[in-house]
């Protein structure tokens, strides 16, 4: 989806929902976008201890050569997942009660081969026009997410398009709303619920994450929903 368009949405979208922090989205790109931010390359670095600094602005840029982390880099698609790494999740973090749940829930990420050689992670006002965006992220606080399921929910007979999947932070970011965009019916995601990345973000934000031709479509249902409605619009005026 065209970021001048996603931008349109996104202002929309700020009338009816109010963020934490700037919305952002993520794009390929052959090269790092000019002052762009990559993570350092001879040390373990989690992408959410610089989120601020998106926030703010900066570009956020990964590679195959800096992806940040090992997982990150599974899940951004630039390597597969190695053989020990649900020794890790089990035996070190104990997010799973063994290494065969482990081993399987890295069986399952499938993520997405990279389109260029960069992925890069911005707000979305900051992002220039003609970018083809992937993936559309809004930090939100809990009733600010209540009217985005919700309207997740709004164009739909079934009531389960918004999912909260048991995932490492950057995967509910990127990974996950990343695939959904190849279904009929993408689903969002709601995400930031890894324990491992909670320190580097404030206690009462969540993620809800979508491919950015979803984002385009939720927008279009905002005048006609409860979104658009004083009731709602009262809760966070």
């Amino acid at each position: 989806m065209n970021s001048a368009t996603i931008k349109k949405d996104n202002r929309k979208f700020l009338q009816h929902f109010p963020n934490a922090l700037n919305p952002m989205c993520w794009h390929f790109s052959s090269a790092p976008p000019e002052g762009s931010m990559q993570l350092p390359s001879d040390k373990w670095t989690c992408m959410f201890s610089r989120i601020n600094d998106v926030a703010r602005g900066k570009s956020l840029c990964f590679s195959k050569e800096l992806p940040g982390c090992s997982g990150a880099s599974c899940y951004f698609g630039f390597k597969k997942p190695s053989e020990t790494a649900g020794g890790f999740l089990s035996s070190k973090e104990k997010f799973k009660e063994n290494i065969s749940y482990a081993d399987k829930f890295y069986q399952s990420i499938e993520a997405g081969g990279p389109q260029d050689k960069y992925l890069i992670l911005n707000t979305i006002e900051k992002i220039e026009d003609n970018i083809e965006i992937e993936v559309v992220n809004l930090w939100v606080n809990p009733m600010i997410l209540s009217g985005l399921v919700t309207l997740a929910n709004f164009d739909s007979p079934e009531n389960d398009n918004a999912i909260i999947p048991f995932a490492s932070g950057c995967q509910s970011m990127w990974t996950i709303p990343y695939k959904e965009q190849n279904k009929d019916h993408p689903k969002a995601v709601i995400g930031a619920l890894d324990p491992a990345m909670r320190q580097h973000i404030q206690k009462n934000i969540l993620l809800f994450s979508v491919p950015a031709q979803r984002f385009h479509s939720m927008s279009k249902n905002l005048e006609k929903s409860f979104a658009n409605d004083n009731k709602w619009i009262s809760l966070f005026e």
